[in-house]
């Protein structure tokens, strides 16, 4: 956890304070959606947020994942079109890129995604920078606009997802206006929101066996596993996760 009152190079005149907003916001750093913990203008009339990892961006960083440094950016100095190698979205503002002829870009959010996620129910994922098996969500093992990407899996190797595929569950219904001011779902858009937060049914449970006690479990570890990676990517939007794992669990 950082300072809780700043000053940012990106908004210098005035300060920033570190706050739980109850809506999602826009980050002004790397142009990402953010639910959960974030630097927010202390003037009210001044609608200026930044990411707590966007903020707190030091000038280097290093990834295990990763063979070479990288080095943070205000923007991308190889221009437009740069596309996030961990969650498959574009680059529109903070970013970290290697040296390479062909360099890497992550956004500082993607680059502290937890290495680790555990769910009450003892569901664990882990970080991999290749699927090992399909995406539960897309069915395949390259995201939709071609690249490999980051993913979480199960420990089991039962439950894999794209980094990229969740993120856009997330940020498809936010445009849509399912989620309200306070971070809930919209009741009136509740079911279609809900539904494109499940997992692939046909990819997730096996053909002539989708009603049995086994498939409905495997059905509803499905559903945790992405929870946890939407709290992992947006911060931990309480209302949000509480109300969609109470109703996606309740089936």
């Amino acid at each position: 956890m950082g300072l809780t009152r700043i000053r940012h190079s990106s908004h210098s005149e005035h300060f920033l304070l570190l706050k739980y907003p109850k809506e999602p916001y826009r980050c002004e750093g790397c142009k990402e959606l953010g639910f959960g913990p974030g630097y927010e203008c202390e003037h009210e009339d001044c609608c200026f947020y930044l990411h707590e990892e966007c903020a707190n961006a030091t000038p280097s960083a290093f990834h295990s994942f990763l063979k070479c440094s990288l080095k943070f950016h205000s923007r991308a100095p190889q221009g437009d079109g740069r596309i996030c190698d961990a969650c498959g979205q574009d680059v529109l503002g903070f970013v970290y890129q290697c040296k390479h002829k062909n360099p890497h870009d992550y956004h500082p959010s993607c680059l502290k995604l937890q290495r680790t996620l555990t769910a009450e129910d003892g569901t664990r994922l882990h970080l991999k920078k290749k699927l090992p098996s399909k995406c539960l969500n897309c069915g395949s093992t390259r995201t939709s606009n071609g690249i490999k990407g980051w993913s979480y899996v199960s420990s089991c190797g039962q439950y894999c997802f794209h980094v990229a595929c969740v993120k856009d569950m997330v940020l498809e219904n936010w445009k849509k206006g399912y989620f309200l001011q306070d971070g809930s779902v919209n009741e009136a858009n509740s079911y279609q929101a809900l539904e494109s937060f499940n997992p692939n049914r046909e990819v997730a449970l096996p053909s002539g066996r989708r009603n049995s006690s086994k498939t409905k479990q495997v059905w509803r570890k499905a559903k945790t596993a992405v929870m946890l990676i939407i709290s992992a990517l947006f911060g931990d939007p309480t209302a949000l996760i509480s109300l969609l794992i109470q109703q996606l669990l309740s089936d």
